[in-house]
């Protein structure tokens, strides 16, 4: 927006989500089993002020977990085209509740497209379902839900509802997993984190209820405020209240603070955890067939980690960890797999671990998987082709291989040793002279 002319007057570190909530809210959402991630909060903020009907977009099935916890008895769960479902939907609508659509498809029943797109009659005092006029109740909520990973919706159906994508994210599932992880190998440390994070979120809301409380009564009290004996009272108690929260929530960061740093000793088994789960989530693109859920995952997982070798350190007991998780995950998914589909997961396993240690480069995989070649070029030797001169031509332009191609030139004899042997990866290459 600076960028324009004229200007358009920014606050620096403006944040959209501290506008349309705040860490009482957040603290509540999460005591209710909102994951922690950013993602999270903003999909939680989204869902709660949109005008349209909200429709999650959650094969994890983490935000309807959440949606479940929230509105708990309140919520009326119904899976279109189950029995008497319109009866049901046509009460929820006079009484006021919430509904939650569980599992819909890419399609809805046409019967309920007057309810997607409110169209309310009798100035908006009643909604026709089918045949039939109901009184519509202001207070009724419409929540829709789909398990489907990428789901293609009618573009009346998207102008209708507010798409709110719960899809997990790498760096939340991390987070996740590694409360796992903490919680098999350090349930003390685990249990005090959460009892921590619970407390904290408590005193966020003790502190925004003393707040409204305090402002409610400031404004109801008369002209003569220090004359009101009552109210001189109840804010010192406020006030010492208050104090006593600011001092345990200090308290509780700086223990926090230190429970985190423990935690992080086991980071490299989540995430590589994380990273396995999504090699697997990708292998619908090579066969749609291949489904693997996160529940199924996390079974695999938590076996693994109870299998791990024991260290006494814990640097190796990590390792043993990342081992058994990546063999435990191999294993369970090879023999879901199509033969002819084992060695493309295999190797993705494999460079997508080699990237993440960064033992190899994206520039250096691009290279091997595409194998680019310099067009136009002749090969000044008999046992390479054009092509594959190219190639070299085009490996030498990288500083660990600069100059290969003018070493072949002038060293024909051992390259072509090498290039006719039988098993060349298994021989030691000539040395490139620089």
């Amino acid at each position: 927006m600076k960028t324009l002319e004229p200007p358009i007057p920014i606050t620096e570190g403006l944040d959209p989500l501290n506008m349309l909530t705040d860490d009482t809210t957040i603290a509540v959402w999460q005591n209710e089993g909102l994951p922690s991630d950013r993602m999270s909060t903003e999909n939680a903020t989204i869902l709660s002020n949109s005008d349209r009907w909200p429709l999650m977009i959650d094969p994890q099935l983490q935000g309807v977990k959440w949606i479940k916890q929230k509105y708990g008895d309140a919520l009326q769960v119904i899976r279109l085209g189950q029995k008497g479902y319109l009866e049901s939907i046509e009460k929820a609508i006079i009484k006021g509740e919430t509904v939650l659509f569980e599992n819909i498809g890419e399609t809805v029943d046409p019967v309920l497209d007057p309810l997607l797109g409110r169209n309310l009659i009798k100035k908006g005092k009643a909604i026709k379902i089918g045949d039939k006029e109901i009184e519509y109740n202001t207070n009724f909520r419409l929540i829709l839900h789909t398990k489907l990973a990428n789901p293609h919706y009618k573009p009346e159906m998207q102008a209708q509802t507010t798409l709110v994508n719960f899809t997990v994210t790498r760096d939340g599932l991390e987070d996740q997993l590694l409360a796992e992880v903490v919680k098999a190998e350090r349930p003390d440390l685990e249990e005090l984190k959460a009892e921590l994070t619970k407390q904290q979120n408590q005193f966020k809301i003790q502190l925004k209820g003393l707040e409204d409380d305090l402002l409610s009564r400031l404004s109801s009290a008369g002209e003569n405020i220090l004359g009101d004996t009552a109210l001189v009272e109840n804010l010192e108690t406020t006030k010492k209240t208050a104090a006593d929260i600011e001092r345990k929530v200090a308290e509780a960061k700086i223990t926090s603070q230190k429970i985190d740093l423990a935690r992080e000793f086991y980071r490299p088994a989540a995430a590589r955890a994380s990273l396995l789960y999504f090699i697997l989530n990708d292998l619908n693109t090579i066969n749609p067939i291949y489904q693997f859920s996160l529940k199924a995952f996390s079974v695999v997982f938590q076996k693994a980690i109870s299998r791990a070798e024991p260290a006494e350190e814990v640097s190796q007991r990590i390792k043993n960890l990342i081992d058994c998780i990546s063999y435990s995950v191999f294993q369970y998914t090879s023999r879901g797999l199509f033969e002819c589909d084992k060695l493309i997961f295999a190797s993705q396993m494999t460079f997508q671990v080699l990237l993440m240690n960064e033992e190899i480069s994206p520039v250096e995989l691009d290279f091997f998987l595409r194998f680019p070649i310099k067009p136009h070029v002749t090969s000044p030797v008999d046992f390479l082709s054009n092509p594959s001169w190219g190639g070299i031509c085009s490996l030498a332009t990288k500083d660990e291989f600069r100059n290969l191609d003018r070493d072949i030139e002038t060293s024909q004899k051992r390259w072509k040793k090498i290039v006719e042997m039988d098993c060349p990866e298994r021989e030691k290459f000539p040395q490139v002279r620089f």
